[in-house]
């Protein structure tokens, strides 16, 4: 079986690109900023418009994301819905996200919910693919929005 062929590849680039998506989430959820980082291009956008927020090049990213995240017990990102459409050495990628927040001892309620797409746009590095564009699309959320407030 010849694992080179155009179908065969194309499925291999797939494969890699959902990896490197899921591992965005793990990274986050393990406070792994280190493989975190190793996820996006040097010259990455991490851009969220709800906030008017687009940071640039990946230690800012690890930097803005960490800075949400550390200070909350537990987060719980579930990723679904993956398309996937690769283009030589760019690929695009859009998935749906659900993301659990909690940050006990709250009055007003310890738990944010929120869910909505990642956009992505990724590249073929000598490393494997790569995030050079992450937009976050908020579609709804619920809960105390003071949990994820910073």
């Amino acid at each position: 079986m010849d694992l080179e062929t155009p179908v065969n590849m194309e499925l291999v680039d797939r494969a890699a690109i959902v990896d490197v998506v899921v591992g965005y989430a793990t990274a986050v959820d393990t406070r792994d900023w280190t493989s975190l980082a190793a996820l996006f291009t040097e010259d990455a956008h991490w851009v969220y418009p709800q906030a008017g927020e687009d940071v640039v090049g990946h230690a800012a990213i690890v930097a803005r994301v960490g800075s949400g995240i550390d200070r909350l017990d537990a987060t719980q990102h579930l990723l679904g819905n993956h398309v996937v459409a690769v283009d030589g050495e760019l690929a695009r990628h859009v998935c749906y996200f659900h993301a659990q927040h909690v940050l006990r001892g709250l009055p007003d309620g310890e738990l944010f919910l929120g869910g909505g797409r990642y956009e992505d746009q990724l590249r073929r590095t000598a490393q494997g693919w790569r995030l050079s564009r992450r937009t976050i699309v908020s579609v709804w959320h619920e809960g105390n929005s003071a949990v994820v407030r910073h």
